[in-house]
């Protein structure tokens, strides 16, 4: 039986038209029937009817599922950061671990009043580095003192201080803490007696240079550091020049013929071993192995002291600005020197004696440009080769001579009587007595007698260049015994024994002169690279 139209549906008699149907493709909508009643909401048809989306009507996007390969590359992307953050979280560890094992003191003390123009030192760093406990050394000549100072523009300039050269130490506070009062005395007893400070004190004195890092070194313990690098390039721009952790002892140990007294050898040697070792350490292939970087690390806390204000960074910078491979070249001399050997009444202790005028010139050319000195160009009518030893940052304790002074068939020309010779005892034994009295029984004449701190390695006899022939007088005397020419000594003999004495022996007119009494060729590895 067919089914009636329901009332008010299309089609039905009387009953208003229906809105239209929308068009297929136009939006689908649910509208009620006019004159149906409903209870509820008519749910959406499938397929016809929208969601609706409060303030937006964009449609919700279907997301795609990453590819399998764009998922392994995700994963590795993942993993690569967090070996990343592993790695550099380690390095980062060692760093810390490395500073923290520096030993530090207080040693610092930068606003004292005898820190000269401090404004034309803002920008510039200066450091002063102490190795301490040299090979083959005692007391005074045991420690090393250079004083580096880096300009603004990168200069580094270096200049070594004599151990045993007299200066004047303020007031100043000693490792307890205690304060010291002022004293003039070898710059090496200032570290000795006073610490630390009382030395950094000392050479502000003298230079007027603000010192902004401490580094002490302990030279016994820099063979280990360097045997953890296997060996170090002491000159990476000339090559062929490696250095083992058994060779530093020897590479720092007394200059060769006692010509070393004002200390500018070893100091120059101890620069390069530093310098280099810190380079290759912090710098180099080490960086990549982290277990050779932590033990470097720890052996560099055992070697170094440094300042409180001082870090593993800044001792890394001083590293890199002294080495050859720096932003330029160092510029090194020694500090002037007037005398040496010179014992004073009422000691029997032989110090070096500075050029005042010299050193304060070499030291407000630093403080004003960070440079060196340039050597004056030579007055009309002077050698240029005179003029140029004249205006040498004179160190400078001046080279020793070319020339030999012991030419096959030398012999005595002048009797013991006319010869008067300063003993100096550089063996720690204490055979200056013995020595000069063996001499005044011999004819000698006995000036001033005392111990000489500048370590060396045999007998020396020193002479001023007018006193050649008194030299070989006392040489002939002394077998073994080296001569060394240098004006520090002015009219001056000098014997400096050393530990290869074994006796005198007879001089008299006539006598030939040892040919071994030469000193041996200058040693090619005497100063330090910088090119």
């Amino acid at each position: 039986m067919p089914v009636p139209p329901l009332p008010a549906l299309r089609g039905a008699v009387g009953s208003p038209a229906l809105p239209a149907v929308p068009a297929p493709g136009g939006p689908q909508h649910s509208v009620p029937v006019p004159g149906v009643r409903r209870s509820l909401p008519i749910p959406p048809i499938p397929g016809r009817d929208l969601p609706t989306s409060t303030g937006s009507t964009a449609a919700r996007r279907v997301r795609t599922p990453p590819s399998p390969a764009r998922r392994r590359l995700n994963r590795a992307v993942f993993a690569l950061l967090a070996l990343l953050g592993v790695v550099v979280a380690a390095y980062g560890g060692l760093y810390v671990y490395g500073d923290r094992a520096l030993g530090r003191v207080d040693a610092l003390v930068p606003d004292g009043p005898e820190v000269l123009a401090p404004q034309l030192q803002v920008g510039s760093e200066t450091s002063l580095v102490v190795t301490s406990g040299l090979p083959g050394r005692s007391g005074l000549a045991s420690v090393s003192v250079l004083v580096a100072h880096v300009a603004e523009d990168g200069q580094a300039v270096m200049v070594t201080l004599p151990p045993t050269a007299l200066t004047d130490t303020p007031a100043c506070r000693t490792a307890d803490g205690s304060l010291r009062p002022p004293a003039t005395e070898p710059f090496a007893d200032a570290l000795l007696q006073g610490g630390p400070s009382c030395l950094v004190r000392s050479v502000q004195q003298l230079t007027g240079l603000r010192v902004d890092h401490y580094v002490g070194v302990d030279a016994a313990r820099l063979p280990g550091l360097v045997e953890v690098l296997g060996e170090v390039d002491m000159c990476p721009t000339a090559g062929e020049q490696q250095l083992a952790g058994d060779e530093v002892a020897e590479h720092l140990g007394p200059g060769g013929a006692g010509s070393d007294v004002t200390g500018a050898i070893v100091g120059a040697h101890g620069q390069q071993v530093l310098s280099s070792t810190l380079t290759a350490g912090l710098t180099g292939s080490a960086l990549a192995d982290p277990l050779t970087l932590s033990r470097f690390l720890s052996r560099t806390g055992d070697t170094l002291t440094v300042d409180q204000a001082t870090d593993l960074q800044d001792v890394r910078s001083l590293g890199l600005a002294l080495g050859p491979e720096g932003e330029s070249a160092v510029e090194i001399t020694a500090l002037p020197v007037a005398q040496v050997g010179r014992v004073a009444a009422g000691s029997d202790q032989a110090t070096v004696v500075i050029d005042a005028l010299a050193t304060r010139e070499l030291f407000d050319e630093v403080i004003n440009s960070g440079r060196l000195p340039v050597p004056e160009p030579p007055a009309e009518g002077q050698p240029a080769d005179a003029a140029g030893q004249a205006a040498a940052p004179a160190g400078s304790q001046p080279e020793p001579v070319v020339a030999d002074p012991v030419p096959a068939g030398t012999t005595v020309t002048v009797e013991p009587a006319g010869v008067t010779v300063d003993v100096l005892d550089a063996t720690g034994a204490g055979r200056t007595a013995e020595v000069a009295d063996g001499l005044a029984a011999g004819g000698f004449r006995i000036g001033a007698r005392g111990v000489e701190p500048g370590a060396v390695d045999r007998t020396v006899v020193r002479y001023g260049p007018a006193a050649l022939e008194p030299a070989r007088t006392v040489a002939a005397a002394v077998p073994g015994a080296v001569l060394v020419e240098t004006a520090a000594v002015g009219a001056a003999v000098q014997l400096v024994v050393g530990p290869d004495y074994t006796g005198l022996a007879t001089a008299a007119i006539g006598t030939p002169v040892p040919e071994t009494a030469a000193p041996p060729a200058a040693d090619a590895t005497d100063g330090a690279c910088t090119s």
